[in-house]
């Protein structure tokens, strides 16, 4: 029941219906994790994950919001689908991820390695992305919005079909190599 009530929040929350559950992670999901590094559809709320070895993990469908994942191994992993609204992945590598569909609004991403990185269609929305490692990021259709990219670096990035409007740019390393100044 609690997977099926999470499957829902997550397709209401994708249907911009900004509903999410309030319960906080369920432990067997989070042993299972650790474990298995397969958890799909869990519920991991408010987790402490920080430093975790998850490279290669499967998370599509997860609930992660305000999950601390600092510093954590997230290379290789599905993140397809998954909520991480508020959560700290401040220093983690998320290299190679597939993030497409990901909602990640006021997530804390400074210094975090997301070199080739699938995120279509995600949402970073007020993220805090300073200083993060975006190059070679496959971003079609990213909801920007309000994001920090103060420090980061897009060389290679594609940005197609991204509002980059509101975005904070200073001393950002854009897709083809120019450094952007505008906000500083």
């Amino acid at each position: 029941m609690k997977r099926l009530l999470a499957m829902l929040a997550l397709a209401l929350m994708l249907w911009g219906v900004g509903f999410s559950p309030a319960e906080a992670a369920i432990p067997d999901d989070v042993q299972k994790l650790l474990d298995t590094k397969k958890c799909q559809v869990c519920i991991l709320n408010d987790a402490e994950l920080s430093n975790t070895d998850l490279h290669g993990a499967n998370l599509k469908i997860a609930v992660l919001t305000g999950a601390n994942l600092a510093g954590a191994d997230l290379s290789d992993t599905n993140l397809m689908l998954t909520d991480m609204e508020g959560a700290n992945l401040s220093g983690a590598t998320l290299a190679n991820a597939q993030m497409n569909g990901a909602n990640l609004p006021s997530a804390n991403l400074s210094g975090a390695d997301l070199s080739n990185v699938e995120m279509t269609q995600a949402n970073l929305d007020n993220a805090n992305l300073s200083n993060a490692n975006l190059s070679g990021a496959v971003m079609l259709s990213v909801i920007l919005g309000n994001a920090n990219l103060e420090g980061a670096n897009l060389e290679g990035a594609n940005l197609r079909g991204t509002n980059r409007s509101m975005v904070r740019f200073c001393h950002t390393t854009m897709p083809d190599g120019q450094i952007e100044n505008r906000d500083c």
